[in-house]
C-alpha cells in the first residue's frame, strides 16, 4: 500500500465517520436540520463517488491509452456503468419512502420500553439513547433489574448466552425514520459498490491475483482493519448516545463461556467439512482450466502469507474488523440474512464463482453465533477459520499448530 493510498483511506475515513457523527447527534437531538445536512453531504459524495471511479477512469481510457495505468475502454465503461448504479442506489435510499419499501427485507425496530419514561411518552421516531442516569427511587421502578453485563466480561458459568434473562439487549431491528441506519445502508452500498469498481478496472480475478502477488505486510492488514472499527463504534454512538459500556454491549463484545468456544469449534469444523463439500461439487463441475482460473485470486492470497506470525496478523485483523463491523454493528439492525449476503458480497475474490456460496455458508455460521453467544464467539470462530489454513500454506508442522492452538485457546 503506497503512502497516496494511505492518505486517501485516511482523508475518506475522516469524511465518512464526520457524516457517521452527524447523523448520530441528528438522531439523538431530533434535529431536522442536521438531518437534511447529513443527506446533502451523502448526495455530494454520490456525485463524487461518480466522478472519481466513473468519469475518471473513462478519461483516462480514452485520453491516455498507452498509459500502464489506464483500464481498457471496456472495463472504463463497466466501471462507469457500476459507479452510475452505485450513486444511483445511495442516493434512491435517501429518499425516506424508499426505505419505507424496502424495510420489510429487514427485522422490525423493537426498542425496550425506558423505564423512566412517562406513560404519555409518544414514541421517539429516531434512535433511542441508552439510560445512563439512575432515577430518584430505583426500587419502586426496578431499576436493578435492568442492570447491563459490563462489556467483555467472562460470561457466568452454565450461562453461555450472549445476555442472560435479566439483561435486555439494546434495541433491534430496522428503522427507515433513523438517519443513522440509512447512513448505515448508504454506507454499505459504497463499499460493495467501489469493491465492484475495482474488481472490474482491476482486471477481474487477474488482476486482483496480481495484486495479492505483490504481497502482505502487517501494517496494511491493520490499516486496512481500522475503519471497520471506527466506522462500527461512531455507528453504534459511541460518545454521543452510549458510553463505553453501552457501545461495547450494543457491538455484543462479551468473551463466550466455556461452552460457547466448544460450540464455536464445532461450528468452525462443520465449515470445513462444508467447504471440502462444495469444493468437490464444484471442481466436478467446471474444468480444471476453469476452476484454476476461478480460484487465481485467493490462491494469490494464501501465498502471499509467507510466515506464521503474517498468517496470525492476516486471521486476527480480519476477525476483529468484520466482525465488530458487520456482526456487531449491522446484524442487529439489517438482519442475519442481510448482513451475511453483503457480507460475501465484498469479498471481490470469490465474485462470480461457487466460491461465493462458500462465504455466504461461513457468513451466516458466524452470523449464529453472534446471535447466541456475543461477537466474541463469531471473532473466535473467524479467526480459527481463517488462521488453521493459512498457517498450513506457510508448512507449519501440525505439532507447532497444536502447540500455538493451546496458546490462543
Amino acid at each position: 500500500m503506497s503512502s497516496a493510498d494511505v492518505v486517501s483511506l485516511i482523508l475518506a475515513l475522516i469524511i465518512l465517520g464526520a457524516v457517521v457523527v452527524a447523523a448520530n447527534f441528528a438522531d439523538q437531538r431530533r434535529n431536522a436540520q442536521l438531518r437534511r445536512g447529513v443527506f446533502a453531504s451523502l448526495l455530494l459524495i454520490n456525485a463524487l463517488l461518480v466522478l472519481i471511479y466513473g468519469i475518471g477512469p473513462l478519461s483516462m481510457a480514452y485520453l491516455s491509452p498507452d498509459d500502464p495505468g489506464a483500464p481498457q475502454k471496456t472495463e472504463a465503461w463497466a466501471g462507469l456503468l457500476l459507479a452510475l448504479l452505485t450513486g444511483g442506489l445511495g442516493t434512491a435510499l435517501l429518499i425516506e419512502q424508499v426505505r419505507r419499501r424496502i424495510a420489510f427485507l429487514f427485522p422490525r425496530r423493537n426498542v425496550p420500553t425506558q423505564i423512566n419514561a412517562s406513560p404519555t411518552e409518544a414514541p421517539r421516531a429516531f434512535l433511542q439513547t441508552d439510560p445512563g442516569s439512575t432515577p430518584l427511587f430505583p426500587q419502586m421502578l426496578n431499576y436493578y433489574t435492568e442492570q447491563m453485563r459490563p462489556p467483555f466480561t467472562q460470561v457466568r458459568p452454565g450461562d453461555d448466552r450472549a445476555y442472560g434473562p435479566s439483561q435486555e439487549e439494546p434495541a433491534r431491528g430496522f428503522s427507515p425514520d433513523s438517519t443513522v441506519h440509512a447512513v448505515a445502508m448508504i454506507l454499505c452500498v459504497y463499499f460493495l459498490g467501489v469493491q465492484m469498481i475495482g474488481f472490474v478496472l482491476g482486471g477481474g480475478m487477474a488482476g486482483m491475483a496480481e495484486v495479492y502477488e505483490g504481497g502482505l505486510t502487517v501494517w496494511e492488514l491493520v490499516i486496512n482493519a481500522l475503519p471497520f472499527v471506527i466506522l462500527a463504534g461512531l455507528g453504534v454512538g459511541l460518545g454521543i448516545r452510549r458510553d463505553w459500556r453501552q457501545a461495547f454491549q450494543r457491538l455484543g463484545l462479551v468473551w463466550p463461556g466455556g461452552k460457547a468456544v466448544l460450540v464455536t469449534l464445532g461450528v468452525v469444523l462443520a465449515l470445513f467439512m462444508y467447504v471440502i463439500l462444495v469444493t468437490m461439487v464444484w471442481m466436478g463441475a467446471v474444468s480444471e482450466e476453469t476452476y484454476k482460473k476461478q480460484t487465481e485470486a485467493s490462491e494469490a492470497l494464501s501465498e502471499s502469507v509467507s510466515t506464521l506470525g503474517l498468517a496470525f496478523a492476516l486471521a486476527a485483523t480480519a476477525a476483529v474488523g468484520e466482525e465488530i463491523a458487520y456482526r456487531g454493528a449491522l446484524q442487529p439492525v439489517f438482519g442475519l440474512w442481510p448482513t451475511a449476503i453483503a457480507f460475501a458480497l465484498t469479498h471481490a475474490q470469490y465474485t462470480l464463482t461457487p466460491a461465493w456460496l462458500i462465504i455466504l455458508g461461513v457468513a451466516v455460521a458466524f452470523g449464529w453465533l453472534r446471535q447466541q453467544y456475543g461477537t466474541g464467539a463469531a471473532m473466535l470462530a473467524h479467526f480459527v477459520y481463517n488462521f488453521i489454513p493459512l498457517a498450513i500454506a506457510t508448512g507449519v508442522s501440525e505439532e507447532a499448530l497444536l502447540m500455538l492452538a493451546r496458546l490462543v485457546l
